[in-house]
């Protein structure tokens, strides 16, 4: 599988709760379950940390393929969902990175 995660950073006038429910909320879940071949989505939200928390929440979204992944990154669908994440979240301190998963337990 094919998998992103992004590093979810809040805006500055918005709390940590606004932000976690914004985006598990509608309309933003919506919009991203729209994504082509989009397997599997979790959040992981940040609830506690040694001093600043570096960010406000780790999301995972699972495709198939490696096409499948890049023709998402590409869709109309993913430009819908970082223009509706702008509400919540600050797009500049906001990470995307491409990972290979490795399983090394369970």
């Amino acid at each position: 599988m094919a998998k992103m995660i992004f590093v979810v950073q809040r805006r500055p006038d918005v709390t940590r709760e606004q932000c976690l429910r914004a985006w598990a909320g509608e309309p933003h879940v919506s919009i991203v379950g729209k994504l082509p071949g989009l397997r599997k989505w979790t959040q992981n939200h940040v609830t506690s940390a040694p001093g600043e928390p570096v960010c406000d929440g780790i999301g995972e979204l699972w495709f198939d393929t490696d096409a499948e992944m890049e023709t998402a990154l590409n869709s109309p669908e993913m430009a819908a969902a970082v223009e509706d994440a702008q509400r919540f979240l600050d797009m500049e301190k906001t990470g995307l990175i491409l990972v290979e998963e490795l399983s090394i337990l369970g």
